[in-house]
Formats: structure tokens, sequence, C-alpha cells
């Protein structure tokens, strides 16, 4: 009976756990550092700064997995800001802290 306990442990270690794949999540981007603090200005969230990008033709949402490496960044009142790369672009995009 041991054995068979043994047996179901090790089956188990063997096969490991799951690996939970994140959901494809997208991110409030700006062309500016600018366009991005106006935006967030008043939003409690990043959702709610999401449902005013129509009012804001500079940003728009974009794909987590299109982002790439930090091409620049900023401190502005101690809140950290990035300029992301941005899949098939030269360009950055700025991206809430």
């Amino acid at each position: 009976m041991a054995s068979l306990a043994l047996g179901f442990t090790l089956g188990l270690a063997i096969a490991g756990p799951a690996v939970a794949q994140e959901p494809a999540v997208d991110v409030v981007g700006c062309d500016t550092l600018v366009a991005l603090r106006v935006l967030t200005a008043g939003a409690t969230s990043a959702t709610d700064a999401a449902a005013h990008l129509s009012a804001h033709p500079q940003c728009r949402l974009i794909p987590k997995a299109g982002l790439g490496a930090v091409s620049q960044r900023t401190m502005i009142g101690g809140a950290p800001f990035e300029c992301l790369a941005v899949s098939g672009s030269d360009a950055c995009v700025w991206v809430a802290p």
C-alpha cells in the first residue's frame, strides 16, 4: 500500500502544476507624455481612463503583448512614467504607471 501512495505522489511531482495563462490585457498608451497626463488627470483607474479614449486622439488601447522594451523613462511628482516600444513601429507609447 505504501508503494501505491509513493507512486501516486511521484506521478503528481512529474506532472507538475498546471501553468495558468494570463488573459490578453490591453494597456492605455499615448503618443506623448502630455496626452497621457491629460487623459489620466481625472481618472481613478486605467479602466476609467480607457472610457475617455474617444476624446483623446493621441491615446489608444494597445495589447500588452505588443509592447516591448522601455525607450524612455521619467518621474513626475514621484510617479514613474515609461515610453515602451511597440511591435511594428519605430515610435514608443507612454503608459500610465
